[in-house]
């Protein structure tokens, strides 16, 4: 064999498994002695996480928690909530082990109800779905050079991910936060929400430096014994340096950070108006190093009859980064009286979908929850809730084979529009990244019989072809047995496709 190949590694996306999961949320659950009695319920919410995870091999195991808060108003008139934590252990099995895969962990409450079954007791049920997403790189070959045999090489630049580090990172941040001397001190928190709203990163000599604000949204019932709800907004910063082995400035870095638990209470400090503020922070982090190379998608001989293996591969292109925001609006309804004043309103997302159309553009679909806190025309406490969907359309350059993103509500207002109905307005924020890729046919083998020399007239130095419109000069090199390098210098062109017919010459080579 006179002929000699020689092959290029790269990367293809490589689906590790996963799926979506349900677990079933049972509790019957008993006031402890210090809470008052119930006396009607406003609402239960379910607030999964994922506190721990590791993997084995192929199998991945991980911890969910659903945090249980129920909100009532006692016979007195007065807001309470009391909460419990339960905890399930959970392993889903991935197809195959590989090096820091990335591995998304998402749990989105389902539904929650709750049924008072005596004046200290609430049967709670709910169910949480988890949406597990495991990928990695995985190797593929294909040729890049050949030579002898009259071997003769149509080649493609190709950019792909060379190297990939994924790691989660958790932490804590503890504060203690002054409400002002405008608010009154915290009593009894009713709700706490927050969400990260600024999150940046940097690689500082092969570390991760990550830091931003977080945002606390706060509904509580003051010491002052008012019984009027009050609410507050304050932010909270973190920053955090982490070891990521491998990581250098050759990589491009990936982050998204989402608060995955917010414990809010009076911080217990004599003389001060402040809460104590504890969030539990969760950063996933997904460096990519890009490398090009030139590889074969085409290969012919212009001595001997030849064949070819060949391989369509979808190849990761550079992540695109999505920060989007979109407008939504809901009304809400009291249907056992009106509405007199507002405590607190606002909306949350659920879960997220990536939706592909039929010509291609991707859209982000998610639910959204829109709730308020009032009190009717006897002064008692209320609670309203509406579920909808919202959608919003990426960029059209925009197009993708997965999609990691998250929704924050940024704002939020409300207007009474009758005495017993009001509208919500929320401001979505949508960040994260489009992971598209890009198919090709790549060459990933090549054999000469060199038993079978093509037919070739020694007395003809030259040939004349007439070429149509669009034809390429590597299809007319290679059905006429020659080589790209000799029709374009003898017929001085500069071309990949012909723009018009032309007359062309075909030299012989040998």
């Amino acid at each position: 064999m006179d002929y000699k190949v020689t092959k290029e590694n790269f990367t293809v996306p490589q689906n590790l498994g996963g799926g979506i999961t349900q677990q079933s949320v049972e509790l019957d659950y008993i006031l402890p002695d210090y809470y008052p009695e119930i006396f009607r319920v406003l609402n239960v919410r379910i607030l999964p996480s994922i506190p721990a995870r590791s993997l084995n091999g192929t199998r991945l195991e991980y911890e969910l928690s659903a945090k249980i808060r129920l909100t009532y108003v006692s016979e007195s008139g007065e807001m309470c909530a009391a909460e419990q934590i339960l905890t399930y252990n959970r392993s889903t099995e991935l197809s195959a082990s590989a090096k820091s895969p990335k591995i998304s962990i998402s749990p989105y409450t389902e539904s929650a109800s709750c049924r008072v079954s005596g004046k200290r007791r609430a049967d709670i049920r709910g169910i949480i779905s988890v949406s597990v997403v495991a990928t990695a790189d995985e190797a593929r070959q294909a040729v890049s050079e050949a030579s002898g045999d009259g071997l003769q090489l149509r080649k493609s630049l190709v950019t792909y991910p060379s190297k990939r580090i994924a790691v989660t990172k958790r932490i804590t941040v503890v504060d203690d936060v002054n409400l002002g001397q405008s608010k009154p001190a915290v009593k009894t928190v009713i709700r706490a929400d927050a969400a990260v709203i600024t999150a940046d990163k940097k690689i500082l000599s092969g570390k991760l430096l990550t830091k931003g604000e977080a945002e606390v949204s706060l509904l509580y019932v003051p010491e002052d014994g008012s019984n009027k709800a009050e609410n507050i907004r304050f932010a909270v910063p973190f920053s955090q340096i982490s070891d990521v082995e491998g990581l250098d400035e050759r990589f491009d870095v990936m982050i998204s950070a989402n608060v995955s638990d917010c414990e809010i209470k009076p911080s217990g400090k004599s003389g001060t108006n402040s809460v104590s503020c504890e969030l539990n922070i969760e950063i996933n982090c997904l460096a990519m190093r890009f490398e090009s190379v030139l590889i074969a998608t085409d290969a012919y001989s212009t001595m001997y009859e030849s064949s070819l293996e060949t391989s369509d591969e979808d190849i990761e292109c550079v992540p695109t980064e999505i920060s989007e925001n979109c407008k939504t609006k809901a009304s809400l309804t009291y249907y056992d009286g009106e509405i007199v004043s507002v405590m607190c309103a606002g909306a949350e997302v659920g879960k997220l979908d990536a939706i592909t159309g039929s010509d291609g553009s991707v859209s982000v679909r998610g639910r959204i929850t829109y709730f308020a806190y009032a009190e009717n025309e006897s002064g008692k406490p209320i609670y309203l809730e509406g579920t909808d969907e919202f959608e919003k359309k990426l960029p059209d350059e925009a197009s993708s084979c997965s999609i990691d993103a998250h929704a924050t509500v940024a704002q939020s207002a409300y207007k009474l529009t009758s005495s017993n109905a009001m509208e919500i307005t929320a401001d979505i924020r949508l960040k994260g990244y489009l992971f598209g890729c890009k198919s090709h046919r790549f060459i990933s083998g090549i054999t000469v019989d060199e038993a079978s020399p093509l037919d070739r007239d020694s007395d003809i130095a030259m040939k004349l072809y007439y070429a149509e419109k669009g034809e390429e000069p590597w299809d007319i090199a290679k059905r006429t047995h020659t080589t790209l390098s000799a029709i374009t210098e003898e017929n001085d062109l500069g071309e990949e496709v012909l723009q018009e017919p032309k007359m062309i010459l075909i030299p012989i080579v040998d």
